[in-house]
């Protein structure tokens, strides 16, 4: 399926001319540039590899700003903490203890709200100072380009729920799952119905596609840069960098570290699992962050000897990126979705292979049509579909057993 760019985006070269890499004049007479390789018919020279300009505009969200907004979920999970045990203390809902909140819908939704609404409010106020722009437009929100593909984005939605069910049939997972403890009463399967198709999509394809996705695919082409000779870059017309097959490789293994960390362990909640986990991701941040200090160069801007004439950003100011980032950082977000969501199916292979594709195709809906509504829709219509399904055949939530 081909999605059509955004309803902002020039329709072609000469509507609304990308803005090149800052660059000087040739002579007329100059050889054409061995580091861009021969000159394909009917094309002009491809552009010189040269300095960068400091001036030039950043990809946000970039690797800063995912960290930043690391901090500001742990402040609103710390809130979230801190009012479910004054919820405890007080016996609301008529919970006493912390195993019997685990399965209360009540707390499982209301922490989670009271998270995501929390770190919501803190991105309003923190981003928008950084990013001299507004949160919903520095995440490339576009609610336009969404609505003009409503429907092809609800077909792409049908598409993925066809797969769930063909799933069921041919990987069928476990009997008893600990997601099923909470649809012990009709009330709490429909309040977790209207979680799943309004806070859940939003805010999970804010974090991994608005923030995740973004921040990993510049970092990708950041490590090739840096690796990269320069007289093994290529650029195609489009203005997209091509990295020799060394750089690829070194950035595909450099970025899979902090993903291979988190389910390199057995998936339990044991303290040393935990632990090891987290030292695992910490020592690559502390390995970036120190590659990122001898090189002083910012994440967002090209680097002064490796730096290329294509641009960060296209004249939308949207985020460019080389396929291979776009590619192999989409697989790596989606099997981090597919581990998040693993509890809730006890890990079972099927439905982690099921998460795994759902995720690509949200990834692959967020930077064909570069709006992060347009996968948020996709992504709260599958719930939908789900939900709807679950409902009719239980008459309601009242039959769990006809699941």
């Amino acid at each position: 399926m081909t999605w059509p760019a955004s309803p902002d985006s020039p329709t072609s070269p000469e509507d609304n001319p990308p803005r090149p890499w800052p660059q000087t004049e040739e002579p007329a007479d100059a050889e054409p540039s061995a580091l861009n390789g021969p000159i394909a018919p009917g094309h002009s020279a491809a552009p010189r590899f040269e300095s960068a300009d400091l001036s030039s505009p950043e990809r946000i969200p970039n690797f800063g700003h995912l960290i930043l907004l690391l901090v500001l979920v742990g402040f609103g999970a710390l809130l979230a903490g801190i009012l479910s045990q004054i919820a405890l203390h007080r016996h609301l809902f008529g919970v006493t203890s912390l195993q019997e909140a685990v399965t209360d819908v009540h707390y499982a939704l209301g922490s989670e709200a009271i998270l995501y609404l929390a770190s919501l409010a803190a991105c309003l106020i923190v981003f928008p100072l950084i990013w001299q722009k507004g949160f919903f437009s520095g995440i490339q929100w576009n609610f336009m380009t969404a609505w003009r593909l409503r429907w092809r984005l609800v077909a792409a939605a049908f598409a993925c729920f066809v797969l769930a069910l063909l799933n069921t049939v041919i990987v069928p997972g476990p009997s008893k799952t600990p997601i099923e403890k909470i649809f012990r009463t009709p009330g709490a399967a429909w309040l977790l119905f209207a979680f799943g198709v309004t806070f859940a999509p939003f805010f999970e394809e804010t974090f991994f596609r608005g923030f995740l996705l973004p921040a990993f695919c510049t970092c990708y082409d950041w490590i090739a840069e840096h690796i990269a000779r320069p007289a093994d870059l290529r650029t195609d017309l489009g203005g997209r960098v091509h990295w020799p097959a060394s750089a690829q490789i070194a950035a595909a293994i450099v970025t899979a570290i902090p993903f291979a960390g988190l389910c390199a362990f057995p998936r339990s909640h044991d303290i040393p699992h935990i632990a090891v986990r987290v030292l695992i991701v910490l020592a690559w941040l502390a390995g970036i962050g120190l590659a990122w200090l001898l090189i002083g160069h910012p994440w967002n801007r090209r680097p002064a000897v490796h730096a290329i004439s294509t641009a960060v950003v296209d004249s939308n100011q949207h985020p460019v990126w080389s396929a291979p980032a776009m590619i192999l950082i989409s697989l790596y977000t989606s099997l981090a979705f597919a581990l998040m969501h693993g509890e809730q199916t006890a890990y079972s292979l099927g439905p982690f292979v099921l998460l795994v594709g759902v995720s690509l195709v949200l990834s692959a809906v967020r930077l064909g049509t570069r709006s992060l509504a347009a996968s948020t829709l996709v992504h709260a219509s599958y719930n939908f579909m789900l939900f709807f399904i679950m409902a009719v055949s239980t008459h309601g939530f009242r039959h769990m057993d006809k699941l």
